[in-house]
């Protein structure tokens, strides 16, 4: 019994030196199980918060993104200032109530009169474009925008290019819109656009694009008498001299037999030689860059279609809305003029009486008697074939392109045949002329970039 009872006595003794322990371990397991549900507590508020941001930045890129829809659909012709710049003869539209890229990127008329004027202020197309009365830095996309829950943007217009609007049809502007969001949230995306949607390149004054064979030459007469001047020095003295002729490889010699018989009628540089895989310059000879529709036929094919396409397009609104161009199936008369540009195609052929803009010729061009005087590009292609007849005196400022091919196959050899009649004839590049016509066809995005 002594030994039971000692042992019991030892194991209270025992026990007593563990007096809190469980109170102690309790603590420390509540304390655990309250540090780790504070921090599902904060990560779960952060998420929460997190995801409310994200939102606000998402549906300010979406504002950004609307400011940059709203520019292009401006930019391409579906849209009129406000107010109108003068009043819309009956169902058509003024020139001066159509925009283009001069016009985006002077104040006075991408701008409301009430905007500032001073140098430096920015072109926010505010004329054509429905800025808020509240807020009026910013167009709002709901109809009753505040910057605490509504979706907003603004535009600023620039030239990348700097071009000097007094003398220069700009090719490029840099549109940059910022777009707004709930609380604060903003974006900023840029889009690149370009004036020139064919992608017409002008290498020489009178291109001439050759057999496919690298074989066959040109079939080329620069007339017989002694006053007509073919030349790539520009005419309004803005940018370097071209050559006067842009010619396939293998022609080089009949052109060069050609221009000998006509002394003095071609200004030098005369000639380079269009960069061709497959017709390579002689040595000695100078390359030139080839237009994207002359590099193959079917790109030249392809090139008429897209022409097509953008002359049947809006130019302004209206129902019908103004087209961008004409489309004929031939014409004797005039396309457009120098005062009044036109984008003229005529699928067929075409006995021109003189004219200004950019004209596309698919059967054959005529010069007869007089004139024509035409300022602006003038691209033969298809029947690939310019005949002069008759005398008479005429300038053309600009460019002429001529390549000759049929609906399935490569190029084949062009004509140029200036041989009949007297008179004075000048065919003198224009780089004014040029721009004022590549222009016509309509507006393409270059590249759009988050900022």
């Amino acid at each position: 019994m002594n030994s039971i009872r000692l042992k019991a006595l030892t194991e209270q003794r025992n026990r007593g030196t563990e007096s809190g322990a469980a109170l102690i371990t309790v603590l420390m397991i509540s304390a655990l199980l309250l540090t780790a549900g504070g921090a599902l507590i904060l990560t779960t508020s952060l998420a929460g918060i997190n995801t409310v941001d994200a939102a606000a930045e998402m549906e300010a890129y979406y504002g950004a993104e609307a400011g940059l829809q709203s520019t292009l659909n401006v930019m391409r012709g579906n849209v009129m200032p406000n107010p109108l710049f003068v009043a819309n003869p009956a169902g058509t539209v003024d020139p001066q109530n159509r925009i283009d890229f001069t016009k985006a990127l002077t104040l006075s008329t991408s701008n409301l009169a009430s905007d500032p004027t001073t140098a430096g202020s920015p072109k926010r197309l505010s004329r054509w474009l429905t800025y808020g009365s509240t807020y009026p830095d910013r167009v709002g996309i709901s109809g009753s925008y505040n910057p605490f829950s509504g979706i907003a943007y603004s535009v600023v217009i620039t030239d990348p290019d700097n071009t000097p609007l007094a003398t220069q049809i700009p090719l490029r502007i840099l549109v940059q819109s910022t777009g707004y969001g709930p609380r604060g949230a903003r974006k900023q995306l840029s889009m690149l656009l370009g004036a020139n949607v064919l992608d017409i390149d002008v290498p020489a004054a009178l291109v001439l694009r050759g057999h496919d064979n690298a074989a066959t030459a040109v079939n080329v007469d620069f007339g017989g008498s002694a006053s007509k001047t073919f030349s790539g020095a520009d005419h309004d003295l803005l940018v370097a001299a071209k050559p006067t002729l842009a010619i396939s490889g293998h022609d080089v010699g009949t052109i060069q037999a050609a221009y000998a018989a006509k002394p003095g009628s071609i200004v030098s540089p005369k000639f380079g030689v269009l960069d061709l895989p497959n017709d390579p310059a002689p040595a000695g000879t100078t390359k030139v860059p080839t237009p994207w529709f002359l590099q193959t036929a079917d790109n030249a094919r392809t090139f008429l279609a897209q022409a097509e396409a953008m002359a049947n397009s809006c130019a302004a609104p209206g129902s019908p809305c103004v087209k961008r161009g004409v489309v004929l199936s031939s014409l004797n008369g005039s396309a457009g003029s120098a005062a009044s540009p036109q984008f003229t195609i005529v699928k067929g052929d075409c006995t021109l009486v003189s004219g200004g803009g950019l004209l596309i010729v698919t059967g054959t061009l005529y010069f007869n008697g007089p004139g024509p005087n035409f300022d602006g590009i003038i691209l033969v292609l298809g029947t690939g074939r310019l005949v002069k007849q008759g005398g008479g005196n005429r300038n053309i400022y600009g460019s002429i392109m001529v390549a000759r091919f049929g609906p399935g196959g490569g190029f084949l050899a062009p004509t140029f045949d200036y041989g009949d009649g007297g008179g004075t004839s000048n065919l003198e590049y224009d780089s004014s002329a040029d721009r004022s016509s590549i222009v016509m066809a309509g507006t393409k995005v270059l590249g759009v970039v988050e900022k």
